[in-house]
């Protein structure tokens, strides 16, 4: 979005959002499961950080807002070229960084090969079953289905003149009917592409996006996003239940009910403006930290603990990999995603330019012709 339209309290939420999943990762995560570090930190709040899953599902709402607005008026090799140098600009860098830690630091815990380094790098690891080199990067995956499927509203659009909100309604019923019909093999196919585990986020944000530029709720608006609200609370729980067997934890049904309500709650008083007050342009910078903090935190923070424990205090070694992360976000973004970005720019450049010289992708003839077939 332009940024003198920037919402500064998206900015806000969303580093509220890394630092519950940060800490949770920290307190709660790497010592709970899958011997990621044996340094526990329960007693600084494993009662109530196990709970900040829900910032995920603040996250993919954020995206889903913040990419209807941006899909406004934007054409599909503007939205690529974006996209592209949004991600892989920090990304990469990101891999490189953890790639190296792994490597001088991480074993025997935390091992890497340089094949799936290289694969990490194409965000593409996922959907060839190629293990995560960090594995909070399993939301890039999902992100990338997203925007994937904004790319195909595009492009489409050409074509057919098809409101985004009545996509949203068709994407919502088929979450609806996801509920009752997941084992039917249609449905599996279908989620591979549309996400139904995620979709009542991605779509309560695009319908919160329509609210903020109309300055109104409708009746049909109000329901969409109680209806996502359901369904976000209906997922959450199943994932509770999971969670509560793979951890040896006990979890509050109650207290997951009212953590999604509140991302809800918060989004939508975003929406309507009355958040205004937190409309601050210094958060801005807390927002711009968020995407590399995310990527980086996890393993290197276990590495950091492993290596540490035993020799320095237990509470420094928090503080201060705490304290490294955000610091080390704050020089990518302050100092070396521009130049990455620029790099990025002058490629993709070229590459949208020998796209856009492809005769039937531009021809208007073809476009008028296209729009007319039933």
């Amino acid at each position: 979005m332009p940024i003198k339209r920037r919402i500064y309290q998206i900015d806000l939420l969303r580093f509220i959002a890394a630092i519950g999943i940060m800490l949770a990762h920290y307190l709660f995560r790497g010592f709970k499961a899958d011997n990621l570090t044996n340094l526990s930190f329960l007693e600084l709040g494993g009662e109530w950080i196990k709970y900040c899953f829900v910032f995920i599902d603040l996250f993919f709402i954020i995206s889903g807002f913040v990419i209807t607005l941006s899909v406004r008026n934007k054409s599909l090799s503007y939205f690529f070229k974006s996209r592209v140098m949004r991600i892989f600009s920090v990304y990469w860098l990101c891999v490189f960084i953890t790639y190296v830690v792994t490597i001088l630091f991480g074993a025997p815990r935390f091992t890497v090969t340089f094949g799936q380094f290289l694969f990490n790098l194409t965000l593409l690891q996922d959907f060839f079953d190629i293990k995560r080199l960090d594995g909070a990067y399993w939301t890039m995956s999902v992100e990338l289905r997203f925007y994937a499927l904004a790319m195909a509203y595009l492009f489409i659009y050409k074509f057919r003149k098809i409101r985004l909100e009545t996509i949203s309604y068709t994407w919502l019923a088929l979450s609806t009917l996801f509920v009752f019909a997941q084992n039917n093999i249609i449905a599996k196919v279908l989620d591979l592409f549309l996400m139904f585990e995620w979709s009542p986020a991605f779509i309560a944000g695009i319908v919160m996006a329509k609210i903020y530029t109309s300055k109104k709720l409708r009746l049909s608006q109000g329901v969409t996003i109680l209806l996502c609200f359901v369904l976000s609370a209906y997922h959450r729980y199943i994932y509770l239940l999971e969670s509560m067997e793979y951890y040896h934890v006990d979890l509050s049904e109650t207290i997951a009910f009212f953590a999604i309500l509140s991302i809800y709650l918060i989004m939508l008083a975003v929406t309507m403006g009355k958040l205004s007050w937190l409309n601050k342009p210094y958060f801005w910078h807390l927002g711009i930290m968020t995407y590399p903090l995310y990527l980086l935190h996890q393993r290197i923070g276990y590495i950091i603990f492993n290596n540490l424990m035993g020799h320095v205090n237990k509470y420094l070694i928090l503080s201060g990999t705490i304290i490294l992360m955000i610091s080390l976000s704050f020089i990518i973004v302050k100092w070396v995603s521009a130049p990455l970005s620029n790099f990025l720019d002058k490629v993709l450049m070229k590459f949208i330019h020998h796209i856009e010289g492809i005769k039937w992708l531009s021809n208007p003839i073809i476009i008028k012709k296209l729009r007319k077939q039933p």
